[in-house]
């Protein structure tokens, strides 16, 4: 459990810490969260009790197919007014001259600066690519500048995944190149507020390669490479397990962290040891603590009803490094397959979620997803939970019982405007009353609800993508893939999204004003 003097303390010294703390906590992105949490807070006290969110009409309107300006294919529906530009599709040479890895998951803006009279934005995108027997599919392979984690194997496979890092300026995209590879499954992430993200891996597993390096950890990656190089320590103290999204709260420096380990998972807390911020302070280590509902020994979250509360409080992890192993949950199993950190907070009473995995910070609350899907005991498509840090009360903002409504809502992000839009990642699995075959991007709205902005529209023959300069991207039909992170550029024109899978980026701008993004 939480030591009240112990938080007594790691306030006093934020607070002692002035300057600094101001000093690492400022800048554009600073500036695009101080906005969010202005207009966000609606989301977290306005939704309408009921057993479950409903679908409802969009304030931009109904989507329609519309030409990427890059390619001239459909790839996307969007509403009128709507455009947008493609980038670093699979496969695609980048300036580094490596190809474009695949799987195009987590990405965050880390960077947005006035170059001479230009306005340039640097993002970090994920790529959740896992094991091959293939060395040279590792990002980055035989790229001395390139940083390396682990190029050894386990049971003959090499960890392929990793980073690269992208540059859009003045509206156009304009170069990319590989950060960091030899990492596993590097699924989602997030941004710091002193130009770095952090690369997570989502992997259990106690697998130790040939090199003796272990999987299940949190990476740093500079925006600018060629001016910082990646420290390939991991960061331990923010745990070993099956990584989502890490989120920080700039007024305290504290992270959130979600687990994407299926119904064997917590909302978990990391409080550094290093407030001050700064490339590189997170390796000075800190705290790790799992969410528990207050007075109640290790509730079970999966089944919630729109807007109802909980009571929460803090639960310590002693040690956040710890194996992971198979535990007897409650209402889930004998067997669980657990993570180290989880298996301890739940030693201390922690609450059962699904399978967690967006993460946004903004106006003191934290707003996190829990994306799993099922019948039993009801119908459950996906959750969204805003966690109130003032009161520490966790409210459920929005309930899916249909794939229609929200189809397992994963990677989130929070506009300037103050909408949250959830990428959808739920396939064609139950439960559904009606045919949900296509991916979108989704909106939450002030009462729970959600709409659709956007709608996954990639369907092509060989000879349509190689009349478009694509002859590496795959043909077929791919709307039931999922769409991964979103996030705004600083000033709230951008909206930067991915197409998981065949692996594209977009750059969506339009009349935002028209809606709540």
């Amino acid at each position: 459990m939480s030591d009240p003097q112990s938080e007594l303390s790691r306030r006093s010294l934020l607070l002692a810490s002035g300057a600094a703390v101001t000093a690492a906590f400022t800048g554009p992105v600073a500036a695009m969260a101080q906005r969010v949490e202005r207009n966000s807070a609606a989301l977290a006290g306005g939704c309408v009790a009921a057993d479950a969110s409903a679908l409802v009409p969009s304030p931009y309107g109904p989507t329609a197919p519309v030409k990427d300006i890059t390619t001239g294919l459909p790839l996307i529906e969007l509403p009128a007014g709507f455009t947008y530009k493609s980038y670093g599709w699979r496969g695609d040479v980048m300036s580094d001259g490596l190809p474009t890895p695949a799987a195009h998951d987590g990405m965050g803006v880390v960077v947005s600066r006035r170059v001479g009279r230009s306005t340039e934005i640097i993002l970090v995108r994920n790529h959740e690519q896992s094991t091959s027997t293939d060395p040279s599919r590792i990002v980055g392979a035989g790229r001395d500048n390139v940083a390396q984690y682990d190029t050894g194997t386990t049971n003959g496979s090499y960890q392929i995944g990793g980073n690269t890092n992208l540059v859009f300026r003045d509206g156009s995209w304009v170069e990319s190149y590989a950060s960091l590879g030899g990492i596993y499954r590097p699924c989602a992430g997030g941004a710091s507020n002193w130009g770095s993200w952090l690369s997570n891996e989502e992997l259990r597993s106690n697998n130790v390669s040939n090199t003796g390096k272990r999987h299940g950890y949190i990476f740093e990656i500079p925006a600018d490479t060629s001016e910082n190089s990646v420290d390939t320590t991991p960061i331990t103290d923010m745990g070993r397990m099956a990584h989502e999204a890490s989120a920080l709260d700039t007024s305290t420096g504290y992270w959130y962290l979600t687990e994407d380990q299926g119904s064997a998972n917590t909302l978990y807390r990391f409080l550094p040891n290093n407030l001050q911020g700064g490339l590189g302070s997170l390796h000075a280590g800190g705290r790790m603590q799992g969410l528990k509902v207050r007075n109640v020994v290790n509730a079970d979250l999966r089944f919630p009803t729109l807007c109802q509360e909980f009571p929460c409080e803090w639960v310590d992890i002693a040690d956040p490094n710890l194996d992971g192993a198979a535990i007897a949950i409650p209402g889930v199993g004998n067997a669980v397959s657990a993570s180290g950190p989880y298996r301890q907070a739940f030693a201390n009473g922690a609450a059962i979620f699904g399978a967690n995995e967006g993460c946004w910070v903004a106006n003191g609350v934290v707003f996190f997803t829990d994306k799993a899907t099922g019948t039993s005991p009801v119908a459950r498509a996906g959750v969204i939970w805003a966690l109130d840090l003032g009161t520490m009360t966790l409210k459920s903002i929005f309930v899916s019982r249909d794939r229609v409504v929200g189809n397992s809502p994963d990677n989130i992000c929070i506009s300037p405007r103050g909408g949250l839009l959830f990428n959808e990642d739920g396939g064609a699995g139950a439960p559904s009353s009606a045919d949900a075959s296509t991916q979108c991007l989704k909106v939450l709205n002030a009462q729970g609800n959600a709409y659709t902005f956007a709608k996954h529209n990639y369907n092509f023959t060989r000879e349509q993508l190689d009349a478009a300069g694509k002859p590496l991207a795959p043909a077929g039909d791919e709307r039931d893939s999922e769409w991964a992170g979103s996030v705004f550029s600083p000033d709230g024109r951008v909206l930067f999204v991915n197409l998981y899978t065949p692996g594209i980026t977009l750059a969506i701008t339009g009349p935002w004003s028209k809606g709540n993004l």
